[in-house]
């Protein structure tokens, strides 16, 4: 639960960075002198690079380890924050908001990676939602944050906050952080070699006797896989994987253009501060935390029950197959474990539930986009918006924790994947949005957006049916490894 507390902590700031400032967006456009396109920049850049870095440099913490990937990432967004608070021109905004993404961004991939390290398939999902939900919190309570401070301090004491904010972590990291690389700590009683790696809170004697750091098992360490720098392109050469990234990026896409929406309209058609654009984003926040804390526990619960069906079915297939093959036991063993037929079909406990959550939260944004195209009142477009984020953040939670349990080697580079192209696709609609508003409305856009989320989901059935194909030849190549 520590590691949770402390993955969590990290990754907020990492994604209240994308949302801290959109209710100042309209005071750095008049700041600055720039066109709406221009600002909405900022954000764009902040996306790609906060899609791009992780892919890079999670290759290194699955070789190099966790900790000191974690530790050089929060350094470099700390020097980004103090840089943005003191910027004088729009150039220099836009690159800093490139660095700071470049920086803090990595550390999503870290804590799927620390997630993969120290958790079960059957706990998994729990302590994968709370991390990776929590970091959506960010986003959703950012611009709450933004505006509270930014009607204090003005919009440059948001980054002031974000820099001092990480200067804290950054100490506790340094001190608390223990390395989880399997390859290097295995099951965490083993000292890691490199000082760097090592923990200062480790030479507690408390902590030192919990973690058997007396008596290390060595047979609990891995061994050391040579990483290629393509890595990341292997994830995308498995169809059905591609399928659920981008059905995952389509439906993370629509959940933060209708934040960027809400901002600009809220400003210039409903004519709020800073302040009162900032508690709007409440309901989304609430909601969001509620979806966090419930689809984690709900997966755990799917996860668990559809096991029991899979162990007791495949009790009765085995006595089947002991009466066709004279109560020959190795054989109908050796027919089992080659047999996909008899694989637990994992995709389907993480994402059957995920078909009913985005037709909800489709039919949420269609509601939503129209209320505030129509300009009614405010009070109808929260709800909307509430309602639409409630079910729209469980599928990011249901695809990290898949991607986690079937690259569990390479976590960091798997959670990589999946956040360049939720990241990528965000960027390119953000980037046409004002365009898009002229021709098509927001009505059309979140129309458009949502009747797309959920036709891709059919694609899931897909990959719910060959679920236990894409198990089975996982947990082939698993075991194929640990063989050699």
């Amino acid at each position: 639960m520590f590691l949770v507390i402390i993955c969590s902590f990290t990754g907020v700031f990492s994604s209240v960075a994308g949302a801290i400032y959109y209710p100042v967006l309209q005071v750095i456009q008049g700041l600055f002198e720039i066109t709406e396109e221009q600002v909405n920049i900022t954000i764009v850049v902040y996306f790609i690079f906060q899609g791009i870095a992780p892919s890079i440099i999670g290759n290194l913490a699955d070789s190099m380890g966790r900790r000191p990937i974690v530790i050089i990432a929060v350094t470099l967004y700390f020097c980004a924050c103090v840089g943005l608070s003191c910027c004088n021109n729009y150039a220099q905004l836009v690159g800093l908001r490139c660095l700071q993404a470049a920086g803090i961004s990595p550390v999503i991939a870290m804590n799927s990676g620390i997630m993969g390290d120290v958790t079960t398939r059957a706990e998994r999902a729990g302590y994968v939602g709370y991390v990776s939900g929590f970091q959506i919190i960010g986003t959703a309570l950012g611009a709450l944050i933004g505006a509270r401070l930014s009607s204090r301090w003005g919009w440059r004491g948001i980054f002031w906050f974000l820099a001092i904010g990480y200067w804290c972590l950054h100490h506790r990291l340094i001190l608390a952080l223990p390395e989880t690389k399997r390859a290097i700590v295995g099951d965490g009683s083993i000292t890691p070699p490199n000082y760097f790696s090592k923990a200062p809170i480790l030479v507690l004697p408390s902590l030192r006797k919990r973690l058997h750091l007396n008596s290390p098992d060595y047979e609990s360490k891995e061994e050391e896989k040579k990483i290629s720098p393509l890595e990341p392109l292997h994830v995308f050469k498995i169809l059905d994987i591609v399928i659920m990234l981008v059905v995952s990026g389509l439906q993370y896409t629509t959940w933060t253009a209708h934040q960027t929406a809400l901002t600009t309209s809220l400003s210039r058609d409903y004519h709020y501060f800073v302040v009162q654009i900032g508690l709007c984003f409440l309901p989304t926040g609430i909601c969001t935390m509620i979806s966090v804390v419930g689809s984690g526990k709900y997966l755990n619960f799917i996860y668990g029950r559809m096991m029991q069906k899979h162990l007791a079915w495949l009790e009765n297939e085995k006595q089947i197959l002991l009466e066709k093959n004279a109560n020959d036991s190795k054989k109908v063993d050796e027919i089992i474990s080659n047999d996909p037929y008899y694989t637990f079909n994992l995709c389907k406990a993480r994402l059957q539930p995920g078909l009913f959550t985005l037709l909800l939260s489709s039919c949420g944004f269609i509601a939503y986009s129209w209320c505030l195209g129509s300009k009614v009142h405010v009070a109808a477009i929260l709800c909307f918006s509430g309602f639409a984020s409630l079910f729209s953040i469980c599928m990011l939670t249901m695809s990290t924790t898949l991607i986690v349990d079937l690259f569990p080697e390479t976590a960091a580079i798997a959670t990589a994947c999946l956040n360049l192209v939720r990241c990528s696709m965000s960027a390119i609609i953000i980037a046409c949005l004002t365009r898009m508003k002229i021709k098509m409305q927001y009505g059309g856009i979140f129309t458009f957006l949502s009747l797309l989320t959920a036709c891709s989901s059919l694609l899931l059935l897909k990959l719910i049916r060959n679920g236990k194909v894409l198990s089975f030849e996982k947990e082939q190549k698993l075991s194929k490894t640990d063989k050699a």
